[in-house]
Parts: C-alpha cells; sequence; structure tokens
C-alpha cells in the first residue's frame, strides 16, 4: 500500500462516525452489549440511548469506536479471517 493510500484510509477513518442509536437498531444491541464495544460503563451507554431527560451525547471517540464495529459487522465474512489473521500475529509477538 502506498503512503497515499493509506493516508487516504486514515482520512476515511477518521470520518467514521456513528451514534449509539443508529447502531442499537441496526444491530438490535442494548445499552450493555454497547458499553462492552466502547469500553464504557452500562450506566453511560445507557445514558446514550435513553429519551431526552437524562440523554447524553457520547465523544466523538465513541461513536467512531461504533462506527468501525459496525463495519465489522457489516463485513463479517470478509473480516473474520482477517482478524483472526491479525489476532495471531499479535499473540505471536507477545
Amino acid at each position: 500500500m502506498t503512503s497515499l493510500n493509506r493516508q487516504r484510509v486514515l482520512e476515511l477513518h477518521n470520518r467514521m462516525l456513528l451514534s449509539p442509536e443508529t447502531f442499537s437498531f441496526r444491530w438490535g444491541m442494548d445499552a450493555a452489549a454497547i458499553a462492552a464495544i466502547c469500553g464504557v460503563s452500562r450506566s453511560s451507554a445507557s445514558h446514550w440511548l435513553v429519551g431526552r431527560t437524562s440523554r447524553r451525547i457520547p465523544g466523538i471517540a465513541y461513536q467512531r469506536i461504533l462506527a468501525v464495529a459496525d463495519f465489522l459487522l457489516t463485513n463479517a465474512d470478509r473480516m473474520q479471517p482477517l482478524l483472526e489473521q491479525w489476532q495471531r500475529s499479535e499473540e505471536s509477538e507477545d
């Protein structure tokens, strides 16, 4: 991959954002599942999904995590072997 292609991939990554509501709707996941994906408490994820009174807006980093998770799930058939290969290479470096 050329330096220009790497830069373009990173630029596209930086524009990937997905709201918890959209992610939850697409994948049928509740606050507990979203909390596990984002590495936050269930309470925080619940506040992202509730109505107006106690609703909080997640930071861009969490919206990006959900966008990447959405991409991975959408492309799971192609991504699973690549992720398993990546995991094996990471484990062999330890």
